[in-house]
This record gives structure tokens, sequence and C-alpha cells, in this order.
């Protein structure tokens, strides 16, 4: 019994004949019984009924399962629902992406209510492997002029170089010529940061320049805007100090992180205005 049960297709299959053998059976006594005989067909017309019912129900299985055509276009048609989630699921992380780096934008925005911003995404990006200029969706129609800071959450992406009614062209700090007045946030020391660091070819990070001789500055020091030049509100977020320049090789006094992804950004603020600098 075991074994006929695991072997669930011929078993459907035999249930399928008996069905089919009892319904011609009652089918054809019931044409050929005398009307004295009516009795019985009334109490059997239910029995007969249900079998009906099983043999159109098998009959549907059976052309379910050996039908190709059939089985081609509900196959078809579970693919179609199964593309259609999937596209939803995609949709619905990415809807989940863009909120959270909307999220980080809007909370700096209200960590620094003393500034105006533009918000605007990428919509361009140089064939430089070092992607020293960016296009955004922003421009003189939104308020935006040459020479503005543009920042992300995680720091400065650069300066504002060329601007039309609806776009703008970043320079960004991974430009070599780029260059911003910046300050020790611990000392208040000033110096110049700007001017890619690598070694073996990797970029490493920012170079740190013209600190004062006498300067206190450590490895972990944060370091932001000073304001100097007029160009970057003073106080932002420029980088962290990752190494001192100790052995004098060089002419520059630390290297700086950086800390925006420039191949992967897609959101940034154009500060448009400023009341009073940030510390």
């Amino acid at each position: 019994m075991r074994k006929l049960w695991k072997n669930r297709p011929l078993l459907i299959a035999w249930i399928a004949i008996v069905l089919l053998i009892v319904l011609a059976a009652f089918t054809a006594f019931a044409r050929g019984t005398a009307p004295v005989d009516g009795l019985f067909r009334n109490a059997s017309a239910p029995v007969i009924e249900a079998l009906h019912r099983a043999q159109t129900q098998v009959q549907a299985f059976f052309v379910r399962v050996f039908d190709p055509s059939g089985v081609q276009a509900e196959n078809d048609r579970l693919k179609t629902q199964v593309l259609e989630q999937q596209q939803q699921l995609a949709l619905l992380d990415e809807t989940e992406r863009e909120n959270a780096r909307l999220t980080e934008l809007l909370n700096f925005v209200q960590a620094n209510p003393n500034m105006r911003y533009v918000s605007a995404s990428v919509i361009g990006r140089d064939s430089n492997p070092y992607l020293d200029t960016v296009m955004l969706n922003a421009g003189t129609r939104s308020g935006v002029t040459e020479k503005m800071a543009v920042l992300t959450a995680d720091g400065i992406v650069g300066r504002v170089s060329e601007v039309g009614p609806n776009w703008c062209r970043v320079r960004t700090m991974c430009n070599d010529e780029m260059r911003i007045s910046v300050m020790v946030q611990r000392t208040r020391d000033e110096g110049m940061l700007g001017g890619l660091y690598e070694e073996d070819g990797i970029l490493i990070g920012l170079k740190l320049y013209y600190l004062p001789n006498n300067a206190d500055i450590q490895v972990g020091d944060v370091i932001r805007t000073s304001g100097i030049g007029g160009f970057f509100p003073k106080g932002l977020y420029a980088g962290t100090v990752l190494s001192v320049n100790e052995d004098g090789k060089g002419n520059y006094d630390a290297i700086v992180s950086l800390d925006v992804d420039f191949l992967h950004f897609e959101n940034a603020l154009v500060v448009v205005g400023t009341d009073e600098a940030v510390e």
C-alpha cells in the first residue's frame, strides 16, 4: 500500500478510471430503466450528480497535466508574476536607499540651520578616474552661482565652477588644483587643504599645508573650514588627520582623510547663503 501511495500519479489515474466506470454504469442504468424505477432514479440522482462533478474535475486535472500548451501558458503566467514581484521589491529597495540618503542630508541641514541650501542630484560624472568634476541638476533658476560650496553629509564635495539655468558643474576636492582654507578644530591653527596624496598609485587623502611651525597637530584631529576667502562657510567638516609629516619630506604638514564617496554619492547640497559661521 505504501508503494502504491508513493506513486501518486498512478493512484490518481486508477481512481479516475474507477470513477468513470461507475459513472458510466449509473448513466446506462438510468437510461434503460422503466417508469416503475423512478423512485430509485430519484434516490440515485444525487450520487450521479456527485460523480459527474468528480468526472469534470478529473478531466480538468488531466487536461492541465497532459496538455503542453496549457502547462506552458501557466508557466508563462507564473514567470511574469515572479518578474513583476521582483521589480516591485527592487523599486522598494531603491526607495528605501534614497530615503536613507535624503535623511542624512536632512539631518545635516537641521544640524546647521545657519546656512541656506539648494538640494541637487548628480546627473553627470567626469571620466577622470578621480572624478575631479561632477554635474548637478541645479542652476541659476535655483539661485546657484559660481564658486558656491557643495556638500554632502559626509563632507565637502567641492565648489561650483560653471553654472547654467538648471545645471551646474562642480570642481571636486579630487581635482589636484583645488585648495580651501581650513583650521585644526582643537588648536584653531589655520592652513590650506588640497592636492592628492597617493601611495603606490592608491589615493590616500588630501595634503594639509602651511600650518604654523609650532602647530600641535595630531592623528585624529578634526579639520574644518576656516571661512577665510569667503567661498566656504566657517566650520564645515573637511576631514580627519590620518598622518603627520614628522620626517619633513615634502612640503605638506599632514594627510587628511577624503570622506566623500565620489564614485557613488547621488545627492548634494549647494550652499546658497549663510547667516553666521558654524563652529
